[in-house]
């Protein structure tokens, strides 16, 4: 039963990550899982609780949530969210998924509720845990750390190595605390 769920969200992230979330049929993400459309009704109850599974699957939340369940703070922390986010969306799928979840967040209220939830309560939590105190511009430089790696992710630099970057992007930001 978990299997069969399992393999209807799969293939619904290749066909929304293709086709996005609101002209992907439901008929080809059924068939791609090897399933009948009526099943999908039966694990979800409408094409928008699929559209909210996948979309919260391809958003940062993850990336940021399992860093934070780590004993780790301060720069391990930023680089922990750093290099997990870039390894997710070094796949063209996810990043697909990021960009129509992003896409679709300014007109689908239940996206830009996922995505408020990030980039409020769980990016204040990872700034607290990051520089030991909540303020606005703690609050900005965790922001800046996750433009910078949607831009890593969207169009990779050529002239530096992702390790390079990320601990550019560290020390421009962590560093800028010590100061």
């Amino acid at each position: 039963m978990e299997e069969t769920r399992k393999k209807i969200i799969d293939a619904a992230t290749e066909v929304f990550s293709e086709y996005g979330f609101f002209r992907a049929p439901t008929h080809l993400v059924a068939m791609r899982a090897g399933v009948s459309k009526g099943l999908i009704f039966w694990y979800f109850k409408d094409k928008d609780e699929l559209i909210l599974e996948v979309a919260r699957k391809a958003l940062p939340a993850e990336v940021i949530s399992s860093c934070l369940e780590k004993d780790i703070a301060g720069k391990d922390l930023l680089r922990c969210i750093a290099e997990s986010y870039i390894s997710k969306y070094s796949a063209p799928k996810m990043r697909n998924l990021l960009l129509h979840s992003l896409s679709a967040s300014s007109h689908y209220e239940p996206l830009a509720e996922l995505l408020k939830k990030t980039c409020g309560e769980l990016l204040q939590k990872a700034t607290l845990k990051v520089f030991g105190e909540l303020n606005t511009k703690n609050i900005v430089k965790m922001r800046v750390l996750l433009g910078a790696l949607m831009c890593y992710s969207i169009n990779k630099p050529t002239e530096l190595s992702e390790n390079e970057y990320i601990e550019e992007v560290l020390s421009i930001i962590y560093e800028s605390s010590n100061k």
